[in-house]
């Protein structure tokens, strides 16, 4: 396969992409001094929250995955970012109503940077992104909230059954609807979309403020803690479906108009031929650069229908450029 730069275009190869993500560390690190609450208990169980939630993300965006420094500036954002904005705006105790709006506001500000540097080309890499972005503040909202306390270990079991999922399905869902509707609606589908991310993460604080436990504990665990994961889970497994197929559909045109062998079509769909032809190269660099070169195929291939109409556009353009040039020809 050839080498296939990235493009330096993509969010987090700019110097000016981590001013924010470097403010707002140092903001919080002055306001909170994290260090100080940060037991081996605490970091391990923080660890283990995010990397179960992580894992079905990646799983998702497994055919055209983004660089790992995206998806690193996408959860910085949410971690640090996103919650220094929540925190200036809404210090102390705000009301469920505004703590959503600003929550998801300061999430969906990431995510526009992203969207408009194009790193963002499917619904896929919107829920991505956007998932990394909630599940970032979820992360460090969990660790805010058991900070110090003594009871920290217990706070973080009980927030990563009912908080880890929520908070990056109301992100990455949210974005992907976003995505989708702003193909055909533009600005309208960006507010829809904020509408909808909004609307879950307000309905699910508003859970918490009505004592369901004593009314029904399975009611209550259903509604505030069973959905979010189930819903997050399928909508994983759709969308990782669809861009299945969207490849097997370019995918053979593409092999058919030379753009990628078969052997690369078949290692971006079977996770079982992409294994074996990686431990073929030699380093691990290699590997690393079969892997990301892989994922820029497939991104190719997704991105077909887009690449044949500006071929065709091109070459009308250049016809007509002959023909003015020279009408006889």
């Amino acid at each position: 396969m050839s080498h296939v730069n990235i493009s330096k275009s993509l969010i987090g190869t700019k110097k000016r992409d981590w001013i924010p993500v470097i403010f707002s560390a140092a903001l919080l690190a002055y306001w909170w001094q994290p260090w100080i609450y940060l037991t081996a208990t605490s970091s391990l169980l923080l660890l283990l929250n995010f990397s179960i939630v992580g894992a079905l993300l990646l799983w998702a965006d497994g055919y055209e995955r983004e660089p790992a420094i995206t998806i690193s500036w996408s959860i910085l954002w949410g971690s640090l970012v996103a919650i220094s904005i929540t925190s200036l705006i809404t210090p102390g105790e705000a009301s469920l109503f505004v703590a959503a709006i600003v929550e998801e506001a300061s999430k969906l500000l990431g995510l526009f940077w992203i969207y408009k540097r194009g790193s963002i080309h499917s619904a896929t890499d919107a829920l991505v992104m956007g998932g990394f972005i909630g599940l970032g503040f979820t992360i460090f909202e969990d660790f805010a909230y058991s900070a110090g306390s003594e009871e920290a270990t217990s706070i973080l079991i009980f927030r990563a059954i009912f908080s880890v999922f929520a908070h990056t399905l109301f992100s990455g869902v949210g974005a992907a609807i976003m995505y989708l509707l702003w193909q055909k609606l533009h600005g309208g589908g960006l507010v829809l979309g904020f509408i909808f991310s909004y609307l879950i993460h307000y309905l699910w604080n508003l859970s918490l403020s009505i004592d369901l436990a004593s009314i029904s504990l399975f009611i209550y665990f259903i509604i505030y803690a069973a959905w979010p994961p189930v819903v997050l889970i399928i909508t994983c497994i759709l969308v990782r479906q669809k861009e299945a197929a969207h490849l097997r559909k370019n995918g053979s045109k593409a092999v058919e108009l030379g753009i990628v062998s078969q052997d690369e079509l078949d290692q971006i769909l079977s996770w079982s031929i992409r294994r074996k032809a990686a431990k073929e190269r030699k380093s691990r660099s290699d590997r690393r650069l079969f892997k990301r070169d892989l994922h820029l195929t497939a991104r190719k291939i997704l991105e077909l229908d887009s690449y044949m109409v500006n071929e065709v556009y091109e070459n009308n353009v250049s016809f007509k450029e002959n023909n003015d040039q020279d009408p006889w020809s």
